[in-house]
């Protein structure tokens, strides 16, 4: 972990190892959403904002926005960085980036996220104010990712479903279900030979409320109304009838597969 000298960005280092890729021997982009959760702890421990600090005030952090823009996957055995930073901070949320590097120094994606702060509680939405502002140094930096709405599937469009119960693997400490098991879940709507010949450029998520163990859930997947090759896959619970999540896809064909069409 490298922090700089005023505090406003940290990066961290690692090596991909071969049990950590997916079926194409690429970094997963669950994995790059993994490591931009763990960074964003890293940094926010380093800050003084972590989970021990914001407990002590009933506080704690959820991610409620994400979005990633892939320019390439690493392969197995490739050494990558990601660098974060605090792009903006009001009394409710904070707007966070992140860039990933090659060993090299060249950009492999960067990531949009929008972090709120709530009642540990009531689960609710919390204020910020009573933490001191220097606990969240706003850096100049700016990323090339463009904030989002939350993703909805296009009016008209055709909808495919599927139902899916919550088990003990999809929990994690707060007892709701882990960031990632939404998007694993999302993903595998989809087929291994439609990942053989597309890739997934783009990334957008919108966490809107919390499912539990036990929660059956309803996936409605179904085409964006833009851009044109992007699907959007809506996650409802059943009681109460709510959209929980909802995540967008932005896809482009593998350069070999396109090379022989």
């Amino acid at each position: 972990m490298i922090l700089s000298k005023d505090k406003s960005i940290l990066t961290n280092t690692w090596f991909l190892t071969a049990g950590e890729t997916d079926a194409r021997s690429l970094m997963p982009i669950t994995l790059m959403a993994a490591r931009a959760i763990e960074t964003a702890t890293e940094h926010a421990n380093a800050l003084g904002i972590g989970y021990t600090e914001l407990a002590e005030h009933r506080l704690g952090w959820v991610l409620a926005r994400l979005s990633i823009e892939v320019l390439r996957y690493p392969g197995i055995n490739e050494t990558y960085s990601m660098s974060t930073w605090i792009e903006g901070y009001n009394r409710f949320f904070s707007d966070r980036c992140y860039e990933m590097t090659d060993a090299s120094g060249n950009t492999i994606a960067n990531i949009r996220s929008m972090w709120v702060a709530i009642d540990m509680k009531t689960r609710t939405m919390a204020d910020l104010a009573e933490l001191e502002r220097e606990r969240f140094p706003i850096s100049e930096r700016r990323s090339p990712v463009s904030k989002e709405r939350a993703p909805l599937i296009a009016k008209g469009a055709e909808v495919s479903t599927r139902d899916y119960t919550f088990k003990y693997c999809d929990i994690d400490f707060n007892r709701h279900v882990n960031t990632i098991r939404y998007l694993e879940l999302v993903l595998n709507t989809y087929s291994l030979d439609f990942f053989d010949k597309n890739d997934i450029r783009r990334l957008d998520v919108s966490f809107e409320h919390e499912c539990h163990f036990g929660d059956t859930v309803t996936l409605k997947t179904g085409a964006a109304a833009m851009p044109a090759n992007a699907m959007v896959t809506e996650i409802h619970t059943h009681q109460p009838q709510q959209r929980a999540v909802s995540v967008k896809l932005t896809f482009s064909k593998r350069a070999q597969q396109a090379a022989t069409e």
